[in-house]
């Protein structure tokens, strides 16, 4: 069964224009240290083929970058979506579903409050994804062409 691992980008700091607001200090350390974290704590990941799917936004950016430095060992393929900014769910499942099967793990890394949506949908639960917050699902499928409302399981909720 494909993972999926769905996270909100980190604290950020204020500003404008709201696309170009970087992480904050505090923003930097949560993720930094989560990524190292999750490669700890999912020693499967070691042999997954793993795709990042980012929003274009300067925090995501971060956010991303500095998971890829804690994930270093891992064979993730990184890709920024031009209309994942701020976006609704239904964009992301239309990049999941198109991933091929040689994919095991995808990981989405977004703005509230379409991940958010994406995991209700997904598994039903209502999480309220804080910055830097991250959900583990399994999906019950056995290929990213099959993901739609409901075939998500919750296995984990990872806060900083």
């Amino acid at each position: 069964m494909p993972k999926l691992f769905i996270f909100r980008h980190g604290e950020s700091s204020p500003g404008s224009p709201d696309f170009d607001r970087p992480l904050s200090e505090q923003g930097r350390l949560d993720i930094k240290r989560f990524g190292i974290e999750l490669a700890e704590q999912e020693r499967e990941l070691a042999t997954d083929k793993i795709t990042l799917l980012s929003s274009p936004s300067r925090r995501t950016t971060e956010t991303t970058q500095l998971l890829l430095s804690g994930l270093h060992n891992l064979n993730i393929s990184a890709n920024y979506i031009e209309e994942g900014y701020l976006a609704a769910p239904g964009t992301w499942l239309r990049h999941i579903e198109k991933l091929p099967s040689e994919i095991t793990t995808c990981i989405v890394v977004g703005h509230n409050p379409g991940i958010s949506d994406l995991i209700t949908i997904l598994s039903g639960s209502q999480i309220t994804m804080t910055p830097g917050a991250c959900v583990k699902m399994e999906l019950l499928i056995n290929d990213w062409h099959e993901v739609f409302d409901g075939t998500g399981n919750v296995l984990s909720d990872y806060r900083p």
